[in-house]
C-alpha cells in the first residue's frame, strides 16, 4: 500500500490559493465594471453624445457609442482633466482629435492640439498623457 498524500492549496500554489482567487476576482470585477460602463455609455441619447468640434479641424462624424466610451475612459484615466467638465466637452476632445487624425496632421501636431484642447484650468496633460489620449483616439476614430 502507498502512503496517503495530503496536499493543500499551499502545496499546489506556492503563493497561496487565497491571493490568486482574490486577484482573479478583482480582475473580474474590474472587467465587469468596464463592460457595464461601456454598455451604459451606449444608452445615451445620440443627439447629446455627438458634440460639435472644438478646434479648426474639419467637422467629422464619430460614432456616439465610441464617443461615450472615450468619455468613460478619459474620466477614469485623467480625473483632474475631467473635473468640472460635462460629457459633451470631453467628447469634444475626441471629435477634435479624430478630425485632426483624419485630416492627416502629424502625430506631433495632434498631440500639441490635445494638450491645448484637454487643458482644464491649471491642469494640462503632459506629453505622455496627450500621447495616450492620441493613441486612444486613433484606435477609436
Amino acid at each position: 500500500m502507498s502512503a496517503a498524500v495530503n496536499l493543500t492549496a499551499g502545496d499546489i500554489f506556492p503563493s497561496g490559493l487565497t491571493s490568486r482567487s482574490v486577484s482573479r476576482t478583482t480582475a473580474a470585477i474590474a472587467a465587469s465594471a468596464a463592460a457595464l460602463s461601456l454598455l451604459l455609455a451606449g444608452c445615451n441619447d445620440s443627439s447629446a453624445a455627438a458634440p460639435a468640434s472644438t478646434s479648426a479641424a474639419p467637422s467629422v462624424q464619430v460614432d456616439p457609442t465610441k464617443a461615450g466610451m472615450f468619455v468613460v475612459n478619459f474620466r477614469g484615466a485623467f480625473p483632474k482633466l475631467a473635473e468640472g467638465r460635462d460629457d459633451k466637452a470631453i467628447a469634444g476632445i475626441f471629435v477634435s482629435t479624430c478630425g485632426d487624425i483624419k485630416a492627416g496632421k502629424s502625430d506631433a501636431d495632434v498631440t500639441e492640439a490635445i494638450i491645448k484642447n484637454a487643458k482644464n484650468g491649471a491642469a494640462a496633460p503632459s506629453k505622455d498623457e496627450a500621447a495616450t489620449i492620441h493613441q486612444l483616439s486613433k484606435l477609436m476614430c
